[in-house]
């Protein structure tokens, strides 16, 4: 294969290039179909499909249409907000925003709650009109609150959204505005963002208005990315060519690898259109890693277009120094021949690594790693023709001028490694059982360290650093101690069985006490027993729904011990037939399935620590199987994540090392008749993953979704340094017959290239730093590190290992 490519860049370059450039042009053409989509939602996109949130999310949106959507808006108020002022202030800015066209149709049934709500409720119930209340009766209804024990539920409430100084002055205020699902996607994103708006411009005195809602989020996340995009990639390709102007020391060379980096991207681009939404439909162009994959791209390729340039030149300086016209070509073709099996099982082997990503079940890390894997088969398949291409039509020009050629070794670049280099690979050769004996012992001081990794993810993990969504949400989790939310507790079961009906009686009841769990900061919202309830009671009030019917069906639910089946299902019948409308919105008794309920309660719990213990006890109140119950809505997602990325990763990084190592094991094995290399060669990189959760762990790092990544990455990448410098020991072993001489040769030649790609790619790689996102600036530096570590692992843990299988080879041969 590779002589046949060898002979085709000697004899027909120009046809070559001709071929990449067409091939840009198509893959560019993408562009012309790609579609974005018109609401971007780039954190509900790591729902982890098929799972149990997901399949709940499908059953409230078939069951309960208007329910399912709703999307919350927390209205924060900083300052006073119990000042008479800023109370009329904030009651006349929520009658705008439920008055304006936009946000209307799409407020829910109870469309708010908040603390001008609960003061509201109890000044009606002193006779007060809130519109005409003084700071004295604001004052007063604040003191009934925490003196009667009747309104200790509201009291609770009221001080949890407003947070005091040490002064006992109040400094902010929080509401929930309710949105709900009307089927237009669009407009519901306009209505949170028109919520915005609205606050934003609001001229109050004595109060700052913010409205945090999802959309602004994403709105945020989005038009960093835009912006980051570029800006990262062009800070990664002015690292690259400064470095290569370094190590190349030749104009030329920089000039033509820059084609490449930009041609490889041209082509990854290009690809990711084609397969986005108006071609294949496979890929999110707004995925938010996308940024990582082409920063990662640059660092990556170069290391192509380093090996190729290396080889070229020593087999121009074998040349000698009288040249003719056909030592270029000679040389290219040696260089491609030399290099191309190296180079491509590298290429394969990081691909096939990065596509192992497609076992994780949150999309856009799965799109990430079909992106970044092509995107790695176009560096190989640019960087390994396009390079020599170019390279040997500027040197047959060159020596028909006669001018000289660049012939300066790449691999003594770095000053010093060469000596460096040569005196390891010299004590390697003699005591390689000392050396794997310390790298033994540093694994196992690194895995006691990884056991103890975090591997928490928080809804500000993605938000740009300085922006004002994060601002605000930091406000609130340090002044209210978590964002208010709405959880849906979707309910799945026989709701006809005096059982059932049983349980979600005390199911509701022990959400509506004060014994409820630590996070739930009120009664339910919505339930089949608020329903119920509300038909049951007769409260003399305007709009009353009291039915004595319902009132008596309720009254028998009461006695657990005496519940019949018949009860429970007349009860339900009863209430559908007086309410068939409040019904359908929280109860779906089905035919083809268990009969579905909602119930859905206000959640204050951060979805790092309190959330995911709340969930468990949720679980635990409920009487029946515990799969009966599914929590939906507010920070689920991200409780969900943190439980979910483990496991994920458990499944991801095993299958990641068995591929690279099945793939060097075929070819070692079928080239080499050695398949033993395959594991020697992939020993050094499962290390170095217990190094790199250790250093997470020291650094205080977070294993979340970003720097998930890194393992994936560490095996990819690390592989292609093992590959190049196990290759290169077994040429030179077969050319010198010398273990030492071979290793000592290996480690100063592509040993020294390898140490220029590696600086390379991880210098390039720290242009995530600029990031505004902070998992992609810790992703960055994790990477980098990862090189440099996985570059200690291939000079210390790989040479060793060669030395033991090519001393117990030889002896094995000889007793043979």
């Amino acid at each position: 294969m590779f002589e046949w490519q060898a002979q085709r860049i000697r004899k027909s370059p120009k046809l070559v290039l001709a071929s990449i450039f067409i091939a840009t042009i198509v893959l560019l053409a993408g562009f012309l179909v790609q579609k974005t989509s018109e609401v971007p939602d780039p954190l509900g996109a790591f729902l982890p499909e098929g799972s149990e949130l997901a399949k709940a999310l499908d059953a409230v949106e078939e069951s309960f249409p208007g329910s399912a959507g709703i999307k919350n808006v927390q209205l924060l108020a900083k300052g006073d907000v119990l000042d008479a002022r800023s109370f009329q202030d904030m009651r006349e800015l929520q009658a705008r925003m439920f008055s304006d066209p936009e946000v209307t149709p799409f407020l829910a049934d109870q469309p708010i709650a908040g603390y001008v709500q609960i003061i509201e409720l109890v000044l009606l119930a002193q006779g007060t009109d809130p519109a005409d209340a003084t700071e004295a009766d604001i004052e007063k209804a604040v003191d009934l609150m925490a003196r009667l024990p009747e309104l200790a539920a509201e009291n609770d409430l009221f001080n949890r959204i407003v947070p005091r100084n040490a002064a006992g002055v109040p400094i902010a205020g929080l509401s929930l505005i309710a949105l709900k699902d009307t089927g237009d996607d669009v407009g519901l994103r306009d209505a949170q963002l028109r919520l915005y708006d609205i606050g934003d411009t609001a001229n109050l005195a004595s109060l700052e208005i913010a409205a945090v809602s999802q959309a602004k989020n994403e709105d945020e996340i989005n038009d960093v990315n835009k912006v980051s995009l570029p800006l990262l990639t062009a800070i990664a390709l002015l690292v690259i060519a400064l470095l290569l102007t370094v190590f190349y020391r030749t104009q030329s060379d920089v000039h033509i690898t820059m084609l490449g980096l930009g041609i490889t991207l041209a082509w990854t681009l290009g690809a990711q259109a084609w397969l986005s939404p108006g071609g294949a439909d496979i890929l999110d162009p707004d995925n938010i890693f996308i940024p990582i994959v082409l920063v990662l791209l640059i660092s990556l390729s170069v290391d192509y277009a380093l090996q190729i340039t290396s080889r070229y030149r020593e087999a121009l300086l074998l040349e000698g120094i009288e040249r003719d016209e056909g030592a270029p070509g000679r040389s290219i073709g040696h260089a491609v021949k030399v290099s191309g099996v190296p180079v491509m099982l590298a290429a394969i082997t990081t691909a096939t690594s990065l596509l192992m990503n497609l076992t994780s079940r949150f999309k856009p890390i799965a799109e990430f790693g079909v992106l970044a894997a092509i995107g790695v088969v176009a560096g190989w398949i640019v960087m390994t023709t396009f390079v020599p291409s170019a390279r040997l039509l500027l040197d047959r020009r060159r020596v028909a001028k006669g001018r000289e050629l660049a012939t300066k070794p790449v691999a003594d670049t770095v000053p010093g490694t060469g000596a460096i280099l040569s005196r390891a690979a010299s004590v390697m050769a003699r005591r390689p059982l000392p050396v794997l004996g310390g790298a033994i012992v540093v694994t196992i001081l690194a895995v006691i360290a990884a056991t103890n990794l975090n591997t928490t993810t928080t809804p500000t993990d993605f938000l740009p650093r300085g922006s004002e969504a994060l601002e605000n949400i930091t406000f609130i989790e340090d002044n209210f101690g978590a964002g208010a939310s709405t959880v849906t507790i979707l309910v799945e079961t026989d709701l006809d069985t005096a059982a059932s009906t049983g349980h979600l009686l005390d199911y509701s009841e022990a959400l509506s006490v004060e014994t409820r769990p630590v996070g739930i900061v009120g009664p339910p919202i919505v339930s089949a027993m608020t329903l119920l309830s509300d038909w049951a009671t007769q409260s003399g009030q305007p709009g009353d729904k009291y039915h004595p019917d319902v009132a008596a069906a309720f009254a028998g639910l009461s006695s657990r011990a005496s519940l019949t089946d018949q009860q429970a299902h007349e009860t339900w019948t009863l209430l559908e037939s007086v309410d068939p409308t409040g019904f359908a919105t929280v109860m779906d008794l089905r035919t083809n399935g268990p009969d579905r309920t909602i119930i859905q309660i206000p959640v204050a719990a951060d979805s790092g620590t309190l959330l995911p213990q709340l969930l468990d006890e949720l679980d635990d109140l409920w009487g029946g199987d515990p799969k009966q119950t599914t929590a939906t809505g507010g920070e689920t997602l991200h409780a969900l994540i943190n439980s979910e990325l483990g496991r994920s990763q458990t499944v991801t990084i095993p299958l990641t090392i068995a591929a690279a190592m099945v793939i060097l094991l075929l070819y070692f094995g079928f080239r080499e008749r050695r398949p033993i290399l395959g594991v020697i060669s992939m020993l050094p990189i499962t290390l170095v993953v217990s190094w790199l959760l250790a250093a997470m762990w020291i650094f205080g790092i977070s294993f979340n979704l970003a720097t998930a990544l890194v393992v994936a990455l560490t095996i990819g990448i690390g592989v292609d340094y093992t590959i190049h410098l196990t290759h290169r020991f077994i040429e030179a072993e077969q050319e010198t017959q010398d273990v030492a001489t071979a290793l000592r040769l290996a480690m100063t030649t592509t040993g020294g290239a390898l140490v220029a790609s590696a600086l390379t790619t991880a210098l390039g790689l720290l242009a995530l730093l600029f990031s505004p996102l902070r998992p992609i600036q810790e992703l960055g530096g994790l990477t980098s590190a990862t090189i440099l570590l996985t570059l200690i692992s291939t000079f210390t843990v790989l040479p060793p290992l060669l030395v033991l299988w090519s001393q117990h080879h030889r002896r094995t041969n000889q007793v043979g």
